[in-house]
């Protein structure tokens, strides 16, 4: 059965993928940041933004007009996140996933620009919205790769993998799978856990990629892991936070 899936979706993604450059919009990046905060800050699960930057791309990629409108902009962005939580959850509104509506509020949006934004994103891509993102195939793929109690640690590394990695490269061009274990494959190595040549073994005979490709795509994702640990500021240092009490100590004079 699970073998079976795999192969649906493996046969399904290529039909999104793209051979062809894709220049993204110059704010994509920026706009990625925000999805991701505001995915943190709603507590909604990773997929739920690799969703949303995956409708966004393939949005831009079928507006024939580039969007100059800062405004507009966002709103496009927020709606392509609303559509990915609408068909990634089922919460109810509560303290923590109001904040795009509070987003909204202060943006000054109003309903009906709301509305039509989401229904220009959906009319733009046919309704369609039956495809998969990276995080769909992790669980999958750890059965073959992993044994069990290596599974939590690993999957900590890949979610934060594909969460930068999406953040940086337009998700037209690489495929979902192939995505998902090349951010496996740079996780395993940084973690020692295996011989990174089985796993080659593994994954060219499961997802059937391209070596080249593969291998490509890991390496860029570990060039951005390498950029974005260069970019972290050191922490300040912190002066002691009491006095340390040396009345009671005694120096003692060597003779």
């Amino acid at each position: 059965m699970e073998k079976q899936q795999l192969e649906t979706m493996l046969f399904i993604e290529k039909s999104y993928y793209s051979k062809i450059s894709i220049k993204s919009h110059s704010k994509r990046c920026l706009i990625a940041d925000c999805l991701h905060k505001l995915t943190d800050d709603e507590h909604i699960s990773d997929d739920v933004f690799a969703l949303a930057m995956y409708i966004f791309d393939r949005f831009m990629s079928k507006t024939s007009s580039i969007i100059t409108n800062d405004r507009y902009y966002k709103l496009i962005a927020l709606s392509c996140y609303n559509l990915a939580k609408k068909l990634r959850t089922n919460i109810l509104i509560n303290n923590e996933n109001e904040q795009l509506s509070l987003i909204f509020s202060n943006e000054n949006y109003n309903d009906e620009e709301i509305f039509d934004a989401e229904q220009i994103i959906s009319n733009t891509l046919d309704w369609d919205f039956a495809y998969f993102v990276p995080h769909d195939y992790i669980q999958l793929l750890f059965k073959y790769f992993l044994p069990l109690e290596n599974r939590t640690q690993l999957c900590l590394h890949v979610h934060i993998l594909l969460s930068l990695a999406i953040c940086e490269l337009n998700t037209l061009t690489i495929l979902p799978s192939l995505f998902a274990c090349a951010c496996i494959k740079a996780a395993i190595k940084g973690l020692s856990l295996k011989n990174i040549h089985q796993i080659d073994e593994l994954i060219l005979k499961i997802i059937h990629c391209n070596q080249i490709e593969l291998s490509h795509t890991q390496y860029l994702i570990e060039q951005l892991f390498q950029s974005y640990l260069q970019n972290i500021k050191p922490s300040p240092r912190r002066r002691c936070l009491a006095p340390i009490d040396t009345s009671s100590q005694q120096c003692t004079k060597v003779k």
